[in-house]
């Protein structure tokens, strides 16, 4: 496969505690929106710019935090990044405090403002595959592509074992109430969930002793809102009773939200109007469920990105 299909996946930023806390066979990933990070080069695509020195700002703290409130997770799936060079950057920086190793893997996606999903990756776990989903996929019979942020599949092995991680960063709620796109947007919002949930249910079907994990930002709430119940089509068990526009159940064996192990006051990833809300999950199969050792959200930093990471660690 094409080394630019390297891509990444939006996991779960967890709030690891000490490194103590985890033992010899456990293992850390998280998940974190980094809102609109940009870097200082004008790539000539009416991207955004930073300044040099607002740029250099950024990384120290995102390393700074990949390090004292994280604990240099295994795994790091990032939200909102412009493209690998930014990856490359942050990896730069931890490493020049001090840190581990990461690769940097990111695939170029449909979004026009410039951003991506994509992974640090800690070197000492290999990437047995890599490949973006949907890619290719429109929105009924236009030319708009269904995901502006295709979901980024990655099967990283810790020695003879693999996983099978997904980044998800689906369309925004934006948009839901207006009279003239409502509808459009509710139902591209729909879509991108049906075709999440098949893929889930095919990939299980062809690999029933898998491990996998989808994670980033769904920009969907739990309970749902009242146009389409987004995680609940994933998972496979939509409720359509309070919703707008009903969806199938397409997952036969239902994936597993570890979030909701989270204590029910500390739930949440993200504030609007002073509401707290869940966009940001970790959902598992059910073969994996059984090894999650941990998981937490972080406090939202508005300083540092306006979500919280979704932090999780598991056996292995």
């Amino acid at each position: 496969m094409r080394p630019e299909v390297l891509a990444g996946l939006i996991f779960l930023a967890l709030t690891v505690a000490s490194p103590a806390t985890a033992s010899d066979s456990s293992f850390s990933i998280l998940s974190q929106n980094l809102n609109r990070l940009f870097d200082d080069v004008d790539n000539g695509n009416r991207e955004k710019v930073l300044s040099p020195q607002k740029y250099r700002s950024r990384l120290n703290s995102i390393a700074a935090k990949i390090d004292h409130k994280f604990r240099y997770p295994q795994i790091i799936a990032l939200q909102e990044v412009e493209n690998r060079n930014v990856l490359i950057d942050i990896a730069k920086t931890i490493k020049g405090n001090n840190g581990p190793a990461y690769q940097a893997v990111l695939l170029e996606g449909n979004d026009r403002s410039g951003i991506d999903v994509g992974y640090l990756i800690q070197t000492s776990i290999s990437i047995k595959r890599y490949q973006q989903l949907f890619e290719d996929r429109l929105v009924g019979n236009s030319r708009a592509p269904l995901f502006s942020r295709p979901p980024l599949l990655v099967e990283a092995c810790f020695d003879n074992d693999c996983l099978t991680i997904v980044n998800v960063h689906l369309r925004s709620m934006r948009g839901l109430r207006s009279q003239q796109k409502g509808k459009r947007v509710a139902l591209k919002r729909l879509s991108q969930a049906n075709a999440l949930a098949q893929w889930v249910n095919d990939f299980q079907t062809r690999n029933q002793q898998a491990s996998i994990i989808l994670t980033g930002d769904f920009n969907a709430l739990t309970p749902s809102d009242s146009y389409a119940d987004i995680i609940g089509t994933i998972l496979g068990n939509p409720d359509n009773s309070q919703v707008k526009y009903k969806a199938k159940d397409w997952v036969e064996k239902d994936l597993v939200d570890l979030t909701l192990r989270i204590k029910e006051v500390d739930r949440y990833s993200y504030t609007y109007k002073g509401q707290k809300q869940i966009l940001d999950y970790l959902l598992v199969n059910q073969n994996f469920s059984p090894t999650l050792q941990r998981i937490k959200f972080s406090s939202v930093d508005q300083k540092f990105s306006d979500h919280a990471g979704l932090l999780a660690i598991f056996s292995w």
